[in-house]
């Protein structure tokens, strides 16, 4: 499967700096993950950060997220509840 744009359900605040956002999403596992991203990855008024979709089955969606996570040990593919993807907008 090749992979397709998407977006992600997220909780987003403002940044340390001008059109930067903080981003925090759930794992599939539960587990919280969060990132830096820019404003062309957001948007702002519906929670969501755009991200590549990788595969999807058994209500589990592979991503592949635009920015390395925060939390140490995370990867840039995290599996998320499907759910929480939108694969158009």
């Amino acid at each position: 499967m090749e992979p397709q744009e998407g977006w992600l359900k997220c909780q987003v605040s403002e940044g340390m700096f001008p059109e930067e956002y903080a981003v925090q999403c759930n794992s599939e596992n539960g587990d919280i993950f969060s990132f830096f991203a820019p404003s062309e990855y957001i948007d702002i008024e519906k929670n969501l950060v755009k991200i590549n979709i990788m595969q999807s089955k058994n209500n589990v969606c592979l991503i592949y997220v635009p920015f390395v996570p925060l939390e140490g040990g995370v990867s840039r593919t995290v599996k998320v509840p499907l759910r929480n993807v939108i694969s158009q907008r």
